[in-house]
């Protein structure tokens, strides 16, 4: 996206004068729109325009079509284009499902119906324009009259509620197949039911004690008949290691072949889209499917990760088919993405059983706090009906939504284990400190190394190293989900102690096994995690916290049973359990997360949710507040924000603290523009400029010599515009274009006057629109730049009011004032960059121009801010900031 362009200082057409460049342009240029070869219009005017006509006009958006004010409330008949394009460039034909009537499909709109703006891949919506869409919607929805506006009203309030409670069930549908199809591939690897190949070893084993032995359930030396016993380990072990690797191809090749952002948690991108970064086909139906059934594969195959950050994709990808056919979501990306936030809430509750933590998740890791505040409660009721559909379908068959039940946790505070638990609390924001390091790390290495070529070989090996290393300790055979439980169990008669972890007898072995454990478990999951496979990173950190805490919970409950008259021990009773090694485990494991993610309150909640440990509140808190302070002394990025800045994305968390010394703006932003004149233009020198430069946008100015600001052209919307031109006949490369209507004439004089003021006036200003009501213009074609009516509305419109530049009689120029923002929001040069930063991030800014006493003086996108704030990290690995997975 970001890439270096050099031009010229100026160029020149006959006459006309289509820009001026001062120097080349660096790094730092505005943010660069896909190449003319990437993009092919949609004509809205289908009577008139032949699809293979359209297919080399030069256009970066896919054309919808607003209904007409009985269908604002969020009808959902309208045209829909599946149209889109590839990462090289390449066209991908998709199906077109046509929805609503003829005169939709063809093109024939009513009078006032609108284009909408859409946006190009990897770039940011504009948040103020899409609000303002949303108020003038509303107004027009207050202004029906009678019967037909209440039922208009009426809808409106629905179909939100609607899209939540369809998004809930749906996603706790999938994930109880998910969960019902991963135990039973994970249990695939240990054997067979001898009477339903279907069933997994829970299913088939239903209705024995843990004591009993199940015959039905058939181990492969048992199935192929292998008597001898060296030979059955052996046949066991290699039947372990192929259906691992087998699984775990299978996962790798789907993610290749048919979706390539199916891998990974999908946590770090889902955290830029719903900051308002759009990124293709990251949503779509087929990185649903392909994350869905591999996610599914990957788990089963035993490798070192967890569902949880996966879940959350795959929620969002079933929101975003969902809301394809609520017209109020679809035609509104902001709206839509207060949506994918209520759909994220579903994805960590159905993963975790949390409907609590859920919400809360999104709200303090996803930045929820910056969407209006009904998004909480929609993802609450999402979060919910998620969680009781999940419920309902049981696929553990437990009858039970707490999956990590932890006993007997009411004992009486004692005050000496706060030692041990500060201890791991600090043990755990350190592991999460070394493991984002150890990760990413391997993550540059394989980059630079070109393992990232062969994705699949990458995959299959580490897949066999997993399972060598699994199988060779009895704990980790187990998959995760599993173990987690084994080590949140107490000690009593009624539980089988397959792992010897109540045995007083074999504490040392048991403990040496727990830590070596924890430790092959934290080298596998840091290779694991960011391969070409689905993999969330909760699960794996929960359980490398548990076999720690566990570990330190059995050296103290050991110490305590041998020493019983020991002074610190003091407050132990002479009879009775006094230290739960179990209660370790769980803040452990709550320690390694919170060291590893950074998450606090939604984190305690998820834990407390998990195990049912509701006694336990004070203590996890605890755990957690230390781990994230141990953590946050070595860095503050988690590891989600990690792999943000890893990949390159342009994300500003509302959580960055940004604080140079004596920086401005003038030191940061790009001074050397490619800038359009107001007028002297012409249809040829602007499709010139727009081909030849990629940038996100153009700045408008008076004339070249004063730089006077006048406004600023979205280079997507202008080659739309020009596009459209060219398809009418009358419309020649010689025929000028025009910015304005109309130049008032004090505006040509202003500049000389503005200089004669002193550089003593407020560090930023805003440039008033002097035409539109910034509530009303979306309503009107007239006022808004991102209404785009057609080319016979333009050239009856708009005539030179007195006092201004005449312009040609109409029909004898091209009208572009429809796609200008004539108030772009501006700030002085000599802003401090923190204040900048603050408007880009409680705003949503996509770039920001600056002016000096009116003239032009540079601009600055969200990408460059983002590059500056972090230049030490990019320093060294330049390539990492490209934005590519």
């Amino acid at each position: 996206m970001d890439t270096t362009q050099q031009g010229t200082s100026s160029q020149s057409r006959q006459g006309s004068r289509a820009g001026s460049l001062l120097s080349s342009i660096s790094y730092t240029s505005p943010t660069r729109s896909p190449t003319k070869n990437q993009t092919s219009p949609r004509s809205i005017f289908g009577p008139f325009l032949k699809k293979d006509t359209l297919r080399g006009l030069t256009s970066p958006i896919s054309l919808r079509l607003l209904g007409s004010a009985t269908r604002l409330a969020g009808d959902s008949s309208e045209c829909s284009d599946t149209e889109s394009y590839g990462e090289d460039g390449r066209r991908i034909e998709g199906r077109e499902w046509w929805r609503g009537d003829q005169r939709e499909r063809d093109g024939r709109t009513a009078e006032g119906q609108r284009v909408e703006r859409s946006y190009d891949d990897r770039t940011m919506i504009d948040w103020a324009y899409e609000d303002r869409k949303e108020r003038a919607r509303l107004q027009q929805l207050d202004r029906l009259p009678g019967l037909r506006g209440i039922l208009a009203r009426l809808v409106n309030l629905t179909w939100p509620w609607v899209g939540v409670v369809l998004v809930g069930s749906i996603v706790g549908l999938v994930a109880g197949t998910l969960d019902t199809l991963a135990l039973w591939l994970s249990d695939l690897r240990d054997g067979k039911c001898d009477y339903a190949f279907y069933l997994n070893k829970n299913a088939c084993c239903s209705g024995l004690e843990p004591h009993e032995v199940c015959y039905e359930w058939k181990t492969w030396p048992q199935v192929f008949k292998i008597s001898s016993a060296p030979m059955a380990s052996f046949s066991h072990y290699l039947a372990y290691i192929i259906s691992s690797v087998t699984f775990a191809g299978v996962v790798a090749f789907l993610v290749k072949a048919f979706a390539p952002f199916a891998f990974h948690t999908g946590i770090p991108e889902i955290k830029v889209i719903l900051s308002g970064y759009t990124f293709q086909h990251y949503l779509s139906a087929w990185t649903l499917v392909i994350k869905a059934i591999g996610l599914a594969f990957a788990v089963g195959s035993g490798l070192s990760l967890g569902k949880e950050g996966p879940l959350v994709h795959v929620a969002c990808c079933v929101a975003n088919f969902v809301l394809q056919n609520f017209k109020v979501f679809r035609t509104n990306e902001a709206r839509k993405r207060e949506m994918l936030s209520a759909a994220a809430a579903s994805g960590v509750s159905v993963a975790f059983g949390a409907p609590l933590g859920g919400v809360l998740f999104v709200l303090e890791e996803l930045s929820l706090s910056s969407l209006p505040q009904p998004t909480l409660w929609r993802s609450f009721v999402c979060a919910i009906v998620a969680t009781m559909t999940l419920q309902s379908f049981d696929p553990f068959n437990s009858s039970k939504l707490v999956l990590f039940q932890v006993q007997s946790v009411g004992q009486v505070w004692r005050t000496f284990e706060l030692i041990p638990w500060v201890f791991v609390g600090l043990c755990g924001g350190l592991f999460g400190a070394i493991f984002i390091r150890a990760n990413i790390e391997y993550a540059k290495i394989r980059r630079s190394s070109g393992l990232a070529d062969h994705p699949i070989k990458e995959v299959l090996a580490v897949a066999g190293f997993t399972a060598l290393v699994s199988y060779l300790l009895l704990i980790t055979r187990l998959p995760t989900s599993q173990l987690v439980e084994a080590l949140f169990q107490e000690c009593s008669a009624n539980v089988l102690d397959v792992f010897s972890f109540c045995d007083s007898t074999q504490v040392f072995s048991t403990v040496s096994l727990l830590l070596i454990a924890s430790i092959a478990k934290a080298v596998v999951t840091s290779i694991t995690f960011g391969i070409q496979v689905p993999s969330g990173i909760f699960l794996p950190a929960i359980s490398i916290g548990a076999c720690f805490g566990r570990a330190i919970g059995m050296i103290m409950h050991s110490w305590q049973q041998a020493y019983p008259r020991f002074w610190l021990f003091g407050s132990c009773p002479p009879e009775g359990t006094c230290i739960s090694p179990q209660v370790y485990a769980v803040i452990g494991a709550a320690s390694a997360v919170g060291g590893l993610t950074r998450m606090t309150v939604s984190l305690v909640v998820i834990i407390f949710e998990l195990t049912g440990a509701v006694e336990l509140v004070l203590q996890i808190m605890m755990a957690v507040m230390i781990s994230k302070f141990t953590a946050d002394y070595f860095s503050t990025d988690g590891i989600y924000e990690a792999w943000i800045h890893f990949r390159g994305y342009p994300y500003l968390s509302p959580k960055e603290d940004f604080q140079p010394e004596g920086v401005t703006a003038s030191q940061v932003m790009v001074k050397e523009l490619v800038t359009l004149s107001a007028q002297g233009q012409t249809l040829a020198s602007l499709e010139e400029v727009v081909d030849q430069y990629e940038f996100n946008g153009f700045p408008i100015v008076l004339d070249f010599q004063n730089n006077l600001l006048l406004g600023y052209v979205p280079s997507n919307e202008l080659r739309f515009a020009l596009a459209q031109a060219r398809l009418r006949p009358e419309y020649e490369g010689t025929t000028p274009c025009e910015f304005f209507t109309s130049i008032p004439t004090s505006q040509v004089h202003r500049l000389p006057k503005l200089h004669k003021y002193d550089k003593k006036s407020p560090s930023h200003s805003m440039h008033q629109n002097r035409h539109r009501d910034p509530l009303t213009a979306p309503l009107n074609p007239k006022n808004h730049s991102a209404n785009r009516p057609t080319f016979d509305q333009l050239s009856s419109e708009d005539k030179a009011p007195s006092g201004g530049t005449s312009l040609p009689p109409e029909h004898e120029f091209i009208d572009l004032n429809k796609w200008v923002d004539e108030a772009p929001l501006t700030l002085e040069p000599e802003t401090p960059i923190e204040i900048v930063l603050q408007f880009f991030q409680k705003l949503g800014l996509r770039n920001m121009l600056f002016t000096s006493h009116g003239s032009l003086a540079g601009i600055l996108t969200v990408k460059d801010l983002h590059k500056y704030i972090r230049a030490p990290y990019y320093s060294s690995h330049d390539r990492d900031y490209k934005g590519v997975s």
